[in-house]
Formats: C-alpha cells, sequence, structure tokens
C-alpha cells in the first residue's frame, strides 16, 4: 500500500520588520528539510506576500503545517487549500522551487478571497507560467 499524498496552499505575510533577504534563508532551510521529509513544492514572494504550495506524505505535511503557523517572520497566515487525498504529486522534482513575482504573475490578495479550489487553480497556472519564463 503507497503512502497518502497530502497537500497544502496558504497565503501569508511578511511580518513588519523581517528584512525581504530573510527570504533566502527561508528557501535554503526549507529546501534541505524538505528533501529529507519527502515533501516538494513551491514558494511564491511577491515583496510583501508569500503564497506556499506543499505536498508530500500526509504525515509528513500535517506535522509541517503544525509549525507554519508559529513562523514569526510570517503573519496573517490564511489556509487557502488542503488535501491528504492527491493522487500524484504537482511539483515532484522541486524539494522548494521558489519565485519572485509581481502582481501581475500572482494575485496573492485575490487568493486569499476565493473558494480553495479556484485558489489552487489560480495558483497552479500562475506557477505553469512562471515556470516557462
Amino acid at each position: 500500500m503507497s503512502t497518502p499524498l497530502g497537500f497544502f496552499l496558504y497565503s501569508s505575510r511578511l511580518s513588519p520588520g523581517c528584512d525581504p533577504l530573510e527570504v533566502g534563508r527561508i528557501v535554503k532551510v526549507a529546501r534541505e528539510f524538505n528533501a529529507s521529509h519527502g515533501i516538494t513544492g513551491i514558494l511564491v514572494f511577491d515583496g510583501e506576500r508569500f503564497t506556499q504550495y506543499i505536498e508530500g506524505p500526509a504525515s509528513e505535511v500535517a506535522a509541517l503545517v503544525a509549525r507554519l503557523p508559529n513562523d514569526r517572520r510570517h503573519t496573517d497566515f490564511l489556509q487557502l487549500n488542503a488535501g491528504d487525498d492527491l493522487a500524484e504529486r504537482r511539483y515532484a522534482t522541486w524539494s522548494m522551487g521558489y519565485s519572485d513575482v509581481s502582481l501581475e504573475e500572482l494575485d496573492i490578495d485575490l487568493m486569499a478571497t476565493i473558494d480553495g479550489d479556484a485558489a489552487l487553480t489560480l495558483f497552479t497556472k500562475a506557477v505553469a507560467e512562471i515556470d516557462r519564463l
């Protein structure tokens, strides 16, 4: 029997006073952690807001998700979509992809106002476009 795959999509805001250069350190640590826990995904940052999609063994994703809201480097943590029945990974080769984006590429504020499935669709389409650049 295969291990159930889970996923989690959220948005948050860079904490006031947190240096945007900290984002590079977040990505470096996340890549190492994710690789050792079977987690893949992508972090997108527009200079003020984050949106992140993670996927992997459901138990590993749940453990990471339990810690994420407590990270003081971001605020306004908002779950956009989640599940523990993912058929296959969307980002199987990315221990933690990363992209800076503009509002034209991905409207993170809009994602926070729409249905979870619509937010996930918007996110995956934007990432596909970003990945082509």
